[in-house]
């Protein structure tokens, strides 16, 4: 069972320090072992004399065998908000999250001038994103954040229907624009008249042109409340359809780390981490995604890897509670439980002998300071101990100890 265990050649993580004490004690004991058979009778479980240096009782307990891995902390993969402009060059952001506009650095709508789309203000980085929220502004058209998953990708105005209608219209409500209709504001998948009156006060309220219309430059929808994790753009600086303006993250704070494809059944979702972080400290996470992806594509080096090796399981743990905003980015160890013994006799790793005709004994020590060595099954190794089994033992059984 060692030997599987320091054959493994699994990716970045560690096993517990223990496994290579017990295997440097298991050599010790194995000469103390053949020592002991050299010195006796020929019957193994000849009493002797002389007990040994040092005793530790047979305990019932619980065992977890863990594995870590490293990792890094942070706030997840980003999006960016890039910069789309009409025909006339006014303002607007990308139509979703992680959306893009045109990729050759051109102005859409037939070549305006894109010196004069100019940022007027922008969000400042760490600044929370949410429902209302007004990222940034060029030429003085505010873009604002709403909350949803279908693209902007339309302008929208009376008489149009969709899906991404009813989510304009949810947003206003939500943001207590409903056009003087309260719990009578319907929304539904129509732009109707009673969407208009609710878009008019919206419209008002940002300082707008009061047009009862959505440009599809006005809005960015995100999943959910986020925070600015960069900002690439200044106040004056001019842009064009595409130019990245700022990017956009989770709130929560994540732990990610990458592990073999081989490892990812370990992390089911919703299984319970232990991570520890710079200066000692301990914080309890949660996975909350696991992610096949190719190798390198976290910014290692994929080399020339093909076939299985070309790919690793990207992990991410949810911390159960942020930490200090200072930590953010430093490397941190995810410890794993990924196997449990219940109610199960054990004893230190130091109490094993090595026996000559192969396998694994304990020097057991009677009541009179007599000593006989008693075959045992080992089962699970965990935190300097392991699981045993054999004739005769029980708890509160004395044994022998290798001497420190």
């Amino acid at each position: 069972m060692i030997d599987d265990v320091l054959d493994d050649p699994r990716r970045t993580r560690h096993r517990v320090l223990w496994l290579t004490f017990g295997v440097v004690l298991l050599g010790a004991a194995a000469g103390g072992a053949w020592w002991y058979h050299d010195r006796q009778a020929p019957d193994d479980t000849a009493d002797v004399a002389t007990g040994p240096a040092a005793t530790a009782e047979v305990t019932r307990s619980s065992l977890s065998e863990t594995e870590t891995w490293e990792g890094t902390l942070g706030h997840g993969d980003p999006f960016t908000v890039s910069a789309l402009l009409d025909a006339s060059g006014a303002s607007g952001g990308s139509g979703s999250a992680g959306t893009t506009g045109g990729s050759d650095g051109t102005t859409d709508g037939g070549g305006a001038d894109p010196r004069a789309s100019v940022v007027t203000r922008v969000t400042e980085q760490g600044a929370e994103v949410t429902r209302g929220t007004e990222l940034y502004s060029i030429n003085e058209e505010p873009v604002t954040v709403m909350y949803g998953d279908i693209p902007m990708y339309r302008d929208l105005a009376s008489g149009d229907v969709g899906v991404d209608v009813e989510q304009l219209e949810r947003n206003l409500s939500k943001l207590g624009y409903d056009g003087g209709y309260g719990d009578d504001f319907p929304v539904d998948d129509e732009y109707d008249w009673y969407t208009e009156q609710a878009v008019l006060q919206w419209q008002q309220d940002i300082g707008v042109e009061e047009t009862g219309a959505v440009p599809a430059t006005a809005v960015v929808f995100i999943p959910e409340k986020g925070r600015v994790e960069a900002v690439h753009v200044t106040s004056g600086q001019a842009v064009n359809a595409g130019t990245p303006i700022l990017d956009i993250t989770g709130q929560d704070q994540v732990a990610r780390l990458e592990v073999d494809v081989a490892d990812r059944d370990l992390f089911e979702i919703g299984t319970e981490v232990t991570i520890d972080l710079p200066g000692g400290d301990q914080v309890q996470g949660t996975v909350s995604s696991a992610a096949v992806v190719p190798a390198g594509s976290g910014g290692g080096d994929g080399g020339d890897q093909t076939g299985a090796d070309a790919a690793i399981t990207e992990i991410d743990v949810l911390l159960n509670e942020n930490v200090d905003e200072a930590l953010l980015g430093s490397p941190v160890d995810v410890t794993i439980q990924i196997d449990q013994r219940e109610d199960v006799l054990a004893v230190p790793v130091n109490a094993l002998l090595a026996l000559s005709e192969g396998g694994h004994g304990l020097e057991v020590v009677a009541e009179d300071g007599t000593t006989s060595v008693v075959p045992v099954e080992t089962g699970l190794f965990a935190d300097g101990r392991v699981e045993v089994s054999g004739d005769g033992l029980e708890e509160g059984t004395v044994v022998g100890v290798a001497a420190r």
